[in-house]
């Protein structure tokens, strides 16, 4: 497995970060930029002319993380080829089918699964349920295929999102990578560096991911019964003090990140669902506990089959964390990257949601305020 690197930026152009002379011999190519990048048509056929043969995955993120560092406005593209390795992809637009379960169902039916040994996603990070889609995605697949990627995201809050598979980004387009054979070991990890504080409460009304009350409280007047006098706002308290859901085992929560308020109906829109009956707890975290926790996923996304020198890293943080982090969003990406060696290519963008198991030999599951990591290791 090879990899090779460029970036574009407005000032500078292409910059050619690493270079091994793929070009027709690259199977897959990411493309990870800002939303108006991602769409520039121009700039996607320059990379098509520079890879004419491989299948060409598009998401926008709120921030491009590629070896290191933390940029905006630029177009990250990272070009693979696989030795002993087969990729297929498929497409589904939102517009053709029913909801986001259908989305999922559809992709996990049409996959082709024999020898599937991982399914990558990229999906449109504002008009999904991620939830749903991970629950339709595990409706016709083994557990024991991993399933990692992440909801695509926006600089601007609740703005559109761009995805695509050989052709530009437009908005409502899911994306799934099928990889094939026994001789690449893929491994993951998703950490947060949030712990629980504040009492236990129960979501007594909500719809989907909407949550309008806990305890019979509507969402704000919970809020402010605890941290009022801190903030002005209670909205931007959510922001700060995300909900984590009890997991099933008990040990674990996961973390579900606020999106937007619906001041006639009391609605607080999250980017997972919210389920009637749940336990939840608001969270806290500090810049230091989100960059060790960076630096824990990329060491534990190592483990699982003792990859100590990944051939790529494709990370997917959230935005929630770059909301915590502000001017310290580029120590978490360094904190990665030093756990990896500074020699291990790395790629990524900040998103609306991401997507790994929620532990070695667990089903995967929709996170928020994580930052989740795939690497990637092919045998000779």
């Amino acid at each position: 497995m090879r990899v090779e690197q460029r970036k574009w930026s407005k000032n500078l152009g292409w910059e050619i970060l690493s270079d091994h002379k793929l070009g027709t011999k690259s199977q897959l190519v990411f493309v990870f930029g800002s939303t108006e990048l991602v769409q520039d048509q121009k700039l996607f056929d320059e990379v098509r002319d520079i890879y004419p043969n491989a299948e060409i995955v598009v998401s926008s993120g709120s921030g491009e993380i590629m070896n290191g560092l933390v940029s905006q406005h630029t177009l990250n593209v990272t070009a693979i080829e696989f030795e002993n390795t087969t990729i297929k992809t498929l497409e589904i637009n939102l517009d053709d089918v029913k909801d986001s379960f259908d989305v999922g169902a559809h992709i996990s039916a049409h996959i082709d699964k024999d020898g599937l040994s991982n399914l990558m996603i990229f999906s449109n990070g504002n008009q999904i349920n991620g939830s749903h889609l991970l629950t339709g995605l595990q409706f016709n697949l083994s557990e024991a295929v991993p399933i990692t990627g992440g909801l695509a995201g926006a600089y601007d809050p609740f703005s559109s999102t761009y995805t695509g598979l050989n052709n530009i980004g437009t908005e409502g387009k899911v994306i799934g990578i099928g990889f094939y054979g026994d001789k690449l070991k893929i491994g993951h990890a998703s950490k947060a560096g949030w712990t629980p504080f504040g009492p236990e409460r129960f979501i007594t009304k909500s719809t989907n991911n909407i949550l309008f009350e806990l305890n019979d409280e509507p969402i704000l007047d919970f809020y402010k019964k605890y941290l009022e006098g801190l903030f002005e706002d209670m909205v931007e308290a959510i922001r700060i003090y995300p909900l984590g859901i009890k997991t099933e085992n008990g040990e674990e929560r996961l973390l579900r990140a606020f999106l937007d308020y619906n001041q006639e109906n009391g609605g607080a829109l999250f980017a997972g669902d919210m389920p009637e009956g749940a336990k939840v707890r608001m969270m806290r975290s500090n810049v230091n506990s989100l960059i060790d926790a960076a630096s824990e996923a990329a060491t534990a996304s190592m483990q699982p089959f003792e990859i100590t020198n990944p051939d790529l890293a494709i990370c997917v943080s959230c935005v929630g964390r770059q909301f915590v982090l502000q001017d310290w969003t580029g120590e978490e990406v360094e904190g990665m990257t030093a756990a990896f060696g500074d020699n291990i290519p790395t790629a990524g963008f900040y998103s609306y949601g991401e997507i790994a198991p929620q532990g070695p030999n667990k089903k995967s599951a929709l996170h928020n305020h994580t930052m989740t990591i795939t690497t990637f290791k092919e045998l000779v």
